[in-house]
């Protein structure tokens, strides 16, 4: 059982997409309620013990992963809660960087690069498997980072489906990973239109009965996060009326901030995007709003670049060897190396920040979980400083 969805069911998305389009326009126009009326909430209850480490560990689903095409050619991958008994003997899968890198997961490297070129990294997600039998579960839009690609950051997207949500991550292929390599960024449609196109697309899928994600999704559990540019994409994307909370990782400035809870994560030493810059974007923010500046950790602590090929060496010395634009090098090796921590290290701070935001954000838990000052000093050899604030008058 095979989910990809390759280009030639993008005729069949585009037809359908133009019939919903009236209706997906005017539900977000007129905003979420709480909860979906009259459907069950099979959202996973928080667990016993310390609440500043309830969701660092992974929920009770497993990660399944599945790739769409939209009827503009870009590729989505959707990530999505999982029964554990589906997964028995089915193989991990496996992130293939040729697929974003030269368009193709079979594709040779291309002459004049390295041939031992690292391209792979293991996950815990299975392909080819069913959405769990319960739900529906909350969306996830997730944008990626310049230069980067839809499963840049599968720490974080694989452990939120398993705790029951739903992750769509569109391929900003204004600048993606090959955009940046092949000298073509700034071509194609902008970041916001990709995620609206991505949002389209799910809701389609929804509502096909045949579809992996028939009727699984909840339209009033919508929330937006994404890493640099991404994150900047992630704060003007929940201006979104239909977006009820966000999360921002190192986010680039944007014009344009959202009224509404959300979260800004960064790093203390990220050198690509300036925590000066981010606190003063914070301030801006109207709340309930919060910050956690990570101590010693550069901007790719929220990306898994800096752990591929480790066995090799590491990207990061494959990536010096590359003509590539010296703001993309910077990007690509920031945070990977010595005096910042290895970036796997702070994941289970991260992974138990972002879910704890998105389940209070979209509403799941009354209270924020572990999102007090207390997570700081929760996770030995990481240490983190924590604001927050509550509404602020209009």
């Amino acid at each position: 059982m095979n989910y990809f969805r390759p280009a030639a069911c993008a005729a069949r998305l585009g037809a359908g997409l133009a019939a919903l389009a009236l209706l997906a326009t005017t539900a977000i126009s007129m905003g979420a309620p709480a909860a979906a009326a009259g459907l069950p909430d099979h959202q996973p209850a928080v667990p016993h013990g310390n609440p500043y480490t309830a969701f660092s560990k992974n929920g009770p689903y497993k990660a399944g992963v599945a790739y769409q095409t939209t009827p503009e050619g870009d590729t989505l991958v959707i990530t999505y809660p999982v029964d554990p008994a589906s997964t028995v003997g089915m193989p991990t899968y496996t992130v293939n960087l040729l697929r974003w890198f030269t368009g193709s997961p079979t594709a040779p490297i291309p002459a004049g690069l390295p041939q031992n070129l690292p391209t792979t990294l293991a996950t815990d997600a299975y392909m080819g498997v069913p959405i769990s039998t319960k739900g529906p579960f909350p969306i996830v839009m997730f944008s990626h980072g310049y230069g980067g690609y839809p499963e840049q950051s599968s720490f974080l997207t694989d452990h939120l489906a398993t705790w029951g949500f739903v992750v769509v991550a569109p391929d900003h292929r204004s600048r993606d990973l090959k955009a940046v390599v092949s000298g073509t960024t700034g071509q194609g449609q902008d970041d916001i239109a990709d995620l609206q196109q991505a949002l389209a697309v799910v809701r389609f899928m929804n509502a096909d009965p045949n579809d992996l994600l028939s009727h699984k999704l909840d339209f009033s559990r919508v929330a937006s996060l994404g890493h640099s540019a991404g994150g900047g994409a992630a704060l003007t994307f929940a201006n979104d009326r239909g977006v009820r909370t966000f999360v921002a990782l190192a986010p680039s400035p944007v014009p344009s901030l959202p009224d509404k809870p959300g979260m800004i994560m960064q790093g203390a030493s990220d050198k690509v995007v300036n925590p000066r810059g981010t606190k003063k974007l914070y301030a801006k923010l109207k709340g309930p709003k919060r910050l956690i500046l990570i101590d010693q950790a550069g901007h790719n602590v929220f990306a898994d670049a800096c752990t591929i090929g480790a066995a090799q060496g590491g990207l990061v010395a494959f990536v010096k060897k590359l003509k590539l634009p010296g703001d993309f090098l910077k990007i690509a090796t920031d945070g990977c190396t010595k005096p910042d921590i290895s970036p796997p290290k702070a994941w289970p701070l991260i992974d138990q920040a972002v879910t704890a935001q998105l389940r209070w954000g979209l509403g799941i838990d009354a209270q924020p979980v572990g999102l007090g000052s207390g997570l700081a000093s929760a996770y030995p050899g990481v240490t983190a400083s924590v604001q927050s604030a509550s509404a602020r008058p209009h």
